[in-house]
């Protein structure tokens, strides 16, 4: 079947074909659909559906282009919640909503088969509201065309937001790739993929050191790239801060692969980049650098509401942070949980030196951390074992801060971070399924912790 509809007559005989179909007006014939399409589409064509659960009508709305939209009307309040489906090419699709013609947020479609319920934007009063989703990153490469297919459009029910949820934080996994022989790191992924219900888990997150060193065949991106499908292949969106051991800059057996040109070393990360991508990792919304996930942000929704997972390379350079200061600026109403491989040790306390980086960890917090009142989270690696600090950012905000290191021998922790909205409360615990053990004393609770909704 055709996926990319460039010749005008081909699309306008298709869409109005099926419209009529879904509309039960095939002649000498009657629809199999049990009620007509709710959307009118403009670039677009409406089609029988393919995922799960059904919609209604047996049908969704398929926009293909930045021109494509889906237009319905809908009766309530509160915030607006899309169900539907995309083709990953290279990336998940985005679509833009507006609602009575004023646009009120993005979301990414990130599951090929499953609708889902994607919420966007702020709620809205009471009454009946004209509502567009237009496909807004349409892309097409020899081998896949990334499209969107839209099944519904409703407004929240009041109280029927499900408010808790997790997102996972790999630790330093260098251990866990130096021979294929070692099954823990997809052991970590399939458990995570496997109790992805039961944990409500919206996405993965790692501090750094995927790989120990890189050698000639590129053996351990090899075992970390296999680890990570099971989460790519459940639509989970993730993001992989880049520790030094992931840079040109650690030769084989651990050591400087340089030591003349670390500093430079350090900064290249082309290998990280062939085996690690934007597609890949589901969610980018954008990056400091193009074609480099090193310095990049995903985003996601869930407790009723919008979250940014913002990843920074190793002692960022000034331009990166200011680029990521950029980010965060353009995103008020998004909760900013930061990721990059070195920031606290095992105390607790920030990490003073940039080491052979740009900018130290007490740079970071300057500079950006303690800058922004949404800034809730900042998760790192490289040092000590585990543990956290809470601080206080110059709007009054609390920032709390997780490392999760272990650099294990013998199994395959992975921190765990259950957020409540409605109790603005955060749960997080590390749990090993290798071996399924618990490290119950790095368990951490908080409340108040301000979430944005």
């Amino acid at each position: 079947m055709l996926t990319r509809r460039s010749r005008s007559a081909f699309v306008a005989a298709v869409a109005a074909t099926v419209v009529a179909v879904a509309a039960g007006a095939l002649a000498g014939g009657t629809a199999s659909a049990a009620e007509p399409s709710p959307f009118t589409v403009v670039d677009g064509a409406i089609r029988t559906a393919t995922g799960t659960p059904t919609p209604t009508s047996g049908t969704h709305a398929s926009l293909w282009g930045n021109s494509s939209y889906a237009q319905t009307s809908v009766t309530g309040s509160g915030r607006v919640l899309i169900g539907a489906i995309g083709d990953n090419c290279q990336g998940w699709p985005t679509v833009r909503v507006t609602v009575d013609g004023v646009s009120v947020g993005q979301t990414t479609i990130v599951s090929a088969t499953a609708y889902g319920t994607y919420p966007v934007g702020a709620a809205v009063g009471a009454g009946q509201h004209t509502v567009r989703i237009q496909f807004v990153n349409d892309f097409r490469a020899e081998s896949c065309d990334r499209n969107v297919h839209v099944a519904y459009a409703r407004m929240e029910t009041p109280g029927a937001t499900d408010t808790t949820f997790s997102f996972a934080v790999l630790p330093d996994t260098q251990q866990e790739v130096l021979n294929s022989a070692d099954t823990r790191f997809r052991n970590r992924t399939d458990w995570l993929v496997r109790n992805r219900s039961a944990l409500d888990l919206r996405f993965v997150a790692s501090s750094g050191d995927m790989v120990n060193w890189d050698t000639p065949d590129h053996s351990q991106y090899v075992i970390a790239r296999d680890a990570m499908r099971p989460i790519e292949a459940a639509g989970i969106p993730y993001a992989l801060a880049i520790g030094n051991h992931d840079t040109q800059a650690t030769g084989v057996g651990g050591s400087a692969r340089d030591p003349a040109h670390t500093r430079e070393l350090v900064r290249d990360t082309t290998v990280f980049n062939q085996f690690f991508t934007v597609g890949q990792y589901g969610a980018v919304q954008g990056q400091f650098e193009s074609g480099k996930v090193d310095n990049s942000y995903s985003t996601f929704s869930a407790g009723g509401a919008q979250w940014m997972v913002l990843t920074l390379e190793l002692w960022p350079r000034v331009e990166a942070v200011a680029w990521a200061r950029a980010v965060v600026a353009a995103h008020p109403r998004h909760n900013v949980i930061v990721v990059t491989h070195d920031y606290i040790d095992g105390s607790g306390a920030i990490e003073q030196s940039a080491s052979y980086g740009a900018t130290s960890p007490q740079y970071l917090f300057d500079n950006l951390v303690k800058q922004y009142a949404n800034i809730r989270f900042v998760f790192s690696g490289h040092v000590g074992v585990a543990g956290n600090r809470v601080d206080t950012g110059v709007n009054g905000n609390k920032i709390y801060s997780f490392l999760q290191t272990f650099h294990s021998n013998t199994t395959n922790p992975v921190r765990l971070v259950e957020i409540d909205t409605a109790a603005n409360s955060v749960r997080t615990w590390i749990h090993a399924p290798y071996t399924n053990q618990s490290f119950p004393e790095y368990d951490r609770s908080f409340t108040g912790i301000g979430v944005l909704r």
